[in-house]
């Protein structure tokens, strides 16, 4: 190499502009550009540079100096659109007299194949600030559409998001979250029975962690559930979660719902278990408070996961005793080896217990324990896209503290966003 062709690269080097070399916003300013000119000419007159490598090099500090184009900017309104399928084939030992415990196929004749989720995502930001989302569902046993959720949020105050419409309400992990991602296929009966309702309302999503570390949700809502107006008081929540260490996640919730005439415990418990406390009267009159509190923590270190909840709920009718209702579950998984891959095949297993009411002994006591296996197919628990596309295999096995029955169950589900 000639004395002149090692010197163009080392003129670059030296003012940041060799290929490669420069860091993201590094290029000289107009001064440097100028100097830099300026030494270019001085080397030319001396002879150590050829007509050529001056064009060369002057067209490449002129290039240097212009300015970055600007980052494009999205098209507003955005639309984006997800559709989340779940098939589904359950076997439980026997139909008769199975007491309700969250899934239909704890029913007399839901069990064999059905369509058990079947959900239009339908979201995205109107501008930088404002975002929307709606989501109707169509699951097993519905006759026709359901607008799920169906919120606005406001995302421009710098201490919080602000959440409006048909929306989540923030109270316990298992039940906020998209069930799609569970460890085992279906929630535990504590996570389905108490916390509050989906419910039209406000929430706030803290943007600042407070008290040393804290991340805080807020609500305050209907307390009549989706689609309806208010008939007596109101429900307010609020969430904290934590993370103390990288490998630990801890939360806990507290809500209040005060004359209301609807909970999932007054739906899904006491309505599909034919009133066995004879609470629905005062429901019906919407003279019940409910209030509830749970804590939550969630452990992972590499390929495995533990999930561990508890949740207690009181029912005060106007007239008449309270009612506590409780329960918990821990749950389990870990990522198996499979074709040199350890985040496809993931073993399950886990244990709940649900108390209809604490004061007396019955067959709404549950203790229950899972086994199984989940198979992504299509993304995992550690990628971006997780959970695409997964087939799970359950088998539950059920104890009732009073009058036992055959209720022992196998599910088999497949489930697949796209």
């Amino acid at each position: 190499m000639s004395r002149s062709h090692w010197l163009i690269p080392a003129v670059l080097l030296v003012f940041g502009l060799w290929p490669g070399t420069a860091l993201a916003g590094d290029a000289g300013g107009p001064a440097e550009g100028d100097s830099l000119s300026a030494l270019i000419d001085m080397l030319a007159e001396k002879g150590v540079l050829s007509a050529e490598e001056v064009d060369e090099l002057k067209g490449r500090v002129a290039e240097a100096k212009k300015p970055a184009p600007p980052a494009e900017e999205p098209e507003y309104p955005t639309f984006k659109a997800k559709v989340r399928l779940e098939a589904r084939f359950s076997d439980v030992q026997g139909d008769e007299n199975q007491p309700f415990f969250g899934h239909l196929d704890d029913r007399e004749a839901y069990d064999g194949f059905n369509l058990r989720r079947a959900r239009l995502y339908l979201y995205g930001d109107l501008n930088p600030d404002v975002g929307y989302k709606v989501q109707y569902r169509s699951d097993w046993n519905m006759t026709s559409n359901e607008l799920h959720v169906a919120e606005m949020q406001w995302r421009r105050w710098d201490l919080a998001d602000v959440v409006v419409g048909q929306l989540q309400t923030p109270f316990g992990y298992e039940i906020m979250l998209t069930d799609a991602y569970l460890l085992c296929t279906d929630r535990a009966s504590a996570s389905t029975f108490l916390p509050p309702d989906k419910d039209i309302g406000i929430r706030l999503d803290g943007k600042q962690p407070v008290l040393g570390g804290l991340d805080y949700q807020l609500y305050l809502g209907n307390g009549d559930g989706k689609h309806v107006a208010n008939a007596g008081g109101y429900l307010w929540a609020a969430r904290v979660t934590a993370e103390p260490s990288p490998t630990l996640s801890v939360g806990a919730s507290y809500a209040s719902n005060d004359d209301t005439a609807y909970s999932p415990y007054q739906k899904k418990f006491l309505g599909k278990n034919a009133d066995p406390y004879n609470l629905l009267p005062a429901y019906a009159a919407a003279e019940v408070d409910e209030t509830s509190w749970e804590v939550d923590a969630q452990w992972h270190n590499g390929a495995t996961s533990v999930w561990a909840e508890y949740i207690s709920a009181d029912i005060d009718p106007e007239s008449g005793s309270t009612v506590t209702s409780d329960g918990y579950y821990v749950d389990l998984h870990h990522f198996l080896p499979y074709r040199g891959r350890r985040d496809k095949l993931e073993v399950v297993a886990g244990y709940q217990e649900f108390d209809g009411n604490t004061e007396v002994t019955d067959q709404f006591d549950l203790t229950a324990y899972t086994l199984g296996l989940n198979y992504h197919v299509r993304g995992s628990r550690y990628g971006k896209q997780r959970c695409q596309d997964m087939i799970r295999l359950n088998y539950i096995w059920s104890r009732e503290a009073v009058d036992e029955v055959d209720n022992d169950k196998l599910v088999i589900q497949y489930q697949t966003w796209y």
